[in-house]
Parts: structure tokens; sequence; C-alpha cells
């Protein structure tokens, strides 16, 4: 009997936990809905072109590749290039990062001996950056490497199946979206899908800790020492001195 109250505390924080990873992840679909297309764009800028390519160079700047494209392979093409892989790694990247964030925090608060939520110290926010930081960026690589090859692979077929557009163009299709992406890099072993983690996983540690921890903090110390309440005008500063960390 006396375990009860333990276990639906528990089970309180667990539904929580549950809910705030959802929320997140619903919320962070926003980004490559309305951005993936700068992806696109970004990937072939820094792509480079194969081997007797018979496009020709795409240069003139960000806004002039984003016109070719979209005059070359349509509106579509240029904003849902990649899409799937593209949510799947922003899903799990903010689930992860920001949706699992208080509870990790939490934790390692209660280990040290230390307050839960905005007044845990800041070894413990910090902490809970770095964790989540290697974690979401373990997580986010094989989303990362399916993306960036779908995308530099893109463009307009011919009836034979042969690209005309793109850094690959004259050479026929090897990719027909991302689930096709993911078979071929599963087809080399599982951990081809992680070549590549260790440069994610640092920058994003880097990411996690510049971002969430100095935010969350930044509000603690302003309602604390400064007397501000929680208000929009709070957590746009916060989100401010965090984006300039």
């Amino acid at each position: 009997i006396s375990t009860l109250p333990v276990f639906t505390e528990a089970m309180a924080v667990s539904n929580k936990t549950v809910k705030e990873i959802g929320a997140s992840m619903v919320a962070a679909t926003s980004v490559p809905l309305t951005l993936n297309w700068t992806d696109v764009i970004k990937t072939r800028m820094q792509g480079v072109p194969v081997a007797g390519c018979t496009a020709a160079p795409y240069t003139g700047g960000f806004l002039g590749i984003g016109q070719r494209i979209l005059a070359e392979e349509g509106a579509l093409a240029l904003w849902s290039t990649g899409m799937l892989a593209s949510l799947g790694r922003e899903c799990t990247v903010i689930g992860t990062r920001i949706g699992a964030y208080p509870a990790v925090r939490d934790a390692l608060s209660y280990l040290g001996k230390g307050k839960s939520g905005g007044e845990a110290g800041l070894g413990s926010k910090f902490s809970a950056g770095i964790v989540l930081g290697a974690i979401s960026g373990m997580l986010a690589s094989p989303f990362d490497l399916v993306r960036i090859r779908v995308q530099a692979e893109a463009g307009a077929c011919d009836a034979s199946g042969v690209l005309t557009t793109g850094l690959r163009a004259g050479t026929p299709r090897q990719l027909h979206g991302t689930v096709s992406a993911f078979k071929v890099v599963l087809s080399d072993g599982a951990l081809a899908m992680f070549r590549g983690s260790g440069v994610n996983v640092v920058r994003s540690i880097c990411m996690t800790v510049g971002t969430v921890p100095v935010y969350e903090h930044t509000k603690h110390l302003a309602k604390t020492n400064l007397g501000l309440s929680d208000s929009p005008a709070l957590h746009l500063g916060a989100g401010v001195v965090a984006g300039l960390v």
C-alpha cells in the first residue's frame, strides 16, 4: 500500500512526458513543411555533379537556383523532395531534445538531490542537454543521411527513367523516394545508416546545450532576479538569448 502513491506519481510523470514528447513532435512538423524547400536548394548548391552530368552547373545563388528548380521540376518537387525523411528527422530531434528534456532534467536533478523544474541546478540542465543532444543526434543520423541522398539525386526524368535535371542528370534514377533510399542504404548493413553519426552527435550536443537549457535558465533568472512574470515577452526574450548563444 505504501508504494501506491509512488507508483501513481511515476505514472503521472510518464503520462506527462509522453504528452510533451508527442506535442513537440507535432509542432516539429511545421519546420520541414515550411522550410524543406530550402534544404532542396542548399543541397543543389553544395552538391557535386556526377562525372558527365548533362545539366548546366547550378550557379546564380540561392534565389537563382530556386527559380531554376521551380521552372525545370515544378513547385511540388521543390517543396516535397525528401519531405518524409525531413519530417522523420525533425520529429525525432525535437521530440527527444525538447519533449523529453523536463523528465531527464528532473531525473538528473533528483539524483543530485536538487530541485525540479526551472529551479533545477544549472549542472542538471546542461547535463540533460548533453544527454539528449547525443541521443537526438544519433537518432537523427539515418534521416539526415537518407534526406541528403534523396535530395542529391532529385531531378526530372525522361520516359526511359534517365534524369534530365539535377546533379545526376544523364544517369538512370536509382532512388525513388525516401523508402527506396532507406532500402538502398540498408543493403550495405544496418551500421551504414549511422555513417557520419559522430559529427552529427557533436553538432547536436552543441545545439541542444546552447538552446534548451540556456532558454530555460534565462527565464528562471529573469523571474527570480528581475521579478518578471511568465509572459510571451519573457519567452521571446529568452529565445533571443538562446539563439545568440
